[in-house]
């Protein structure tokens, strides 16, 4: 298994991941590949990012890249545009980097959550409710956005009510996110102070009561 990344899209894609959990899994990302192309999934179980990197249809093909090694690899905003090579054969990884340099380190053994079975591709008129979610999860792309296009950006989020909510950015094809909400309390819409009175109420003259 061989693919490319820039070490931007490390980056960003790390804003999703665990960073403290048993699910030692979640604690780095997964590279796909198969006939999409090559694309990486990132999350924590509660917010999901999923990036497409290249386009050409591969093999079915996956591995789980840690985190601890892929902080190594993410550089600074300098190196946004430098691309790693890596190869897997088995859990065994090998990164070649931008000067020669080549890193080595052992992928997770485990079996990454199906992100398929949580991106929606179909909508229904009932999923227009109103939804509560974590403003801590939404920061997480805000941050991605930063690593992906330079500046942090004010991401899109299309609502489904109680089901997941998707992230996107602006004319974006190749990223996509998914945050779980949180349970709703039941307080959304306009409360009726906010409705205009039919009638004026009537004003008592402060004035005339304390002279009085």
């Amino acid at each position: 298994m061989k693919f490319a990344i820039q070490r931007k899209h490390i980056r960003a894609m790390l804003c999703f991941a665990a960073k403290k959990d048993i699910r030692y899994y979640l604690q780095g990302f997964c590279v796909n590949q198969d006939n999409r192309g090559t694309y990486i999934d990132s999350t924590d179980g509660h917010c999901l990012g999923r990036l497409l990197i290249d386009d050409q249809p591969m093999p079915e093909n996956r591995v789980i890249l840690p985190s601890v090694n892929l902080d190594a690899l993410k550089g600074t905003k300098k190196q946004n545009e430098e691309f790693l090579h890596f190869t897997v054969d088995g859990l065994s990884v090998e990164v070649i980097l931008t000067n020669g340099d080549k890193v080595q380190f052992t992928a997770q053994d485990a079996r990454y959550p199906d992100c398929d079975r949580v991106i929606p591709l179909v909508f229904k008129s009932e999923d227009e409710k109103p939804s509560q979610f974590n403003p801590d999860l939404l920061i997480k792309f805000v941050d991605a956005s930063e690593s992906l296009y330079g500046k942090r950006q004010c991401p899109s989020l299309l609502q489904r009510g109680t089901d997941s909510i998707i992230v996107s950015f602006g004319l974006d094809t190749q990223f996509i996110g998914i945050m779980m909400p949180m349970r709703d309390s039941g307080g959304a819409g306009v409360p009726s102070w906010c409705h205009k009175p039919r009638k004026a109420p009537e004003i008592v003259d402060q004035s005339v009561t304390q002279t009085a």
